[in-house]
């Protein structure tokens, strides 16, 4: 589970908007509701009163047939933790992911129990590495169906290799910038408010309202240099490069959940939502490996 990726200081700093301002340079339900898989809470009634004390952390993950999610404490042990099937819907011959994802998300947030939700003051959410959305910057909705995580672009690789360095993480035809250069030539150069996000990005956006924020694990597939912590050079001169969100570092908070959800849900007014990571680094922080000579495949 995810929980370990949305633990946040008490004293971190939520994100002004000026921070995060964009950088240039499976299985299937035939029904139309996805259904609970499992639910499972940890603590019983005579935990009541420590619980009413505890401050707690949500992280879901979305992952290639459905997403889940766990509240833990402090301490890393899960308070709750259930998961959904995507519903299957489609849009026009293809399916529409977006809705399926949305509709998870909100389902997954009302599963969790009303006692808890209260003590919740960090959310988070990890995607399928180099699933990418190209939306509308002023919007946030689609300007395309999504890229999944396994989706090849081979048309375009040559020219990604032309301005990547050799042997670069780009350099994969289902890379996040290969599926940007693929939008990009179908006709996205003369889309005037478009930005590429990624799947996290894009369903933390639904909960914070800050659009044109990623995280570096996410952002790795696109160029970006963490450990320059910019986009490089060759990247930011490509004439798409207007597309690419800010980066920060994954858990970092962004804003607090938005008044309409904290109303609907019961969440309290400091609950923040933090930038998210990708389904496998969130695989790792979860397994708690902590020293050398430990590995997690996921």
């Amino acid at each position: 589970m995810v929980g370990a990726i949305s633990v946040t200081h008490p004293a971190s700093t939520i994100l002004s908007s000026r921070t995060y301002s964009r950088k240039r340079g499976n299985i299937l339900l035939s029904g139309n509701k996805p259904r609970t898989v499992s639910m499972s809470l940890r603590n019983g009634n005579s935990n009541k009163q420590q619980l009413e004390r505890e401050r707690l952390y949500l992280g879901l993950d979305f992952g290639t047939s459905g997403a889940r999610f766990a509240v833990i404490d402090i301490g890393g042990t899960i308070q709750a933790e259930a998961k959904r099937h995507y519903p299957l819907y489609s849009n026009g011959e293809s399916r529409d992911w977006v809705r399926s994802w949305k509709e998870t998300l909100f389902l997954l947030l009302e599963d969790i129990p009303l006692n808890l939700r209260k003590h919740i003051v960090s959310i988070s959410i990890d995607g399928t590495s180099a699933t990418t959305i190209i939306v509308d910057s002023d919007t946030g909705e689609p300007l395309w169906r999504p890229f999944l995580y396994n989706e090849s672009c081979p048309e375009v690789l040559p020219a990604v290799k032309s301005i990547a360095p050799p042997n670069h993480t780009v350099c994969s035809a289902t890379s996040t910038l290969c599926k940007l250069v693929s939008w990009w030539n179908r006709g996205g150069l003369n889309e005037k408010s478009a930005l590429l996000l990624h799947q996290a990005d894009w369903l933390l956006w639904l909960l914070h309202g800050k659009l044109g924020v990623s995280d570096y694990n996410n952002a790795l597939k696109v160029g970006y240099d963490p450990e320059a912590d910019s986009y490089p050079s060759w990247l930011i001169s490509q004439p798409y490069s207007h597309l690419l969100p800010s980066v920060v570092a994954p858990g970092t908070p962004i804003a607090c959940l938005k008044e309409e959800l904290r109303n609907k849900f019961g969440f309290q007014k400091e609950c923040v939502v933090c930038t998210g990571t990708t389904d496998s680094i969130a695989a790792f922080l979860a397994a708690r490996v902590t020293q050398p000579g430990k590995a997690v495949i996921s």
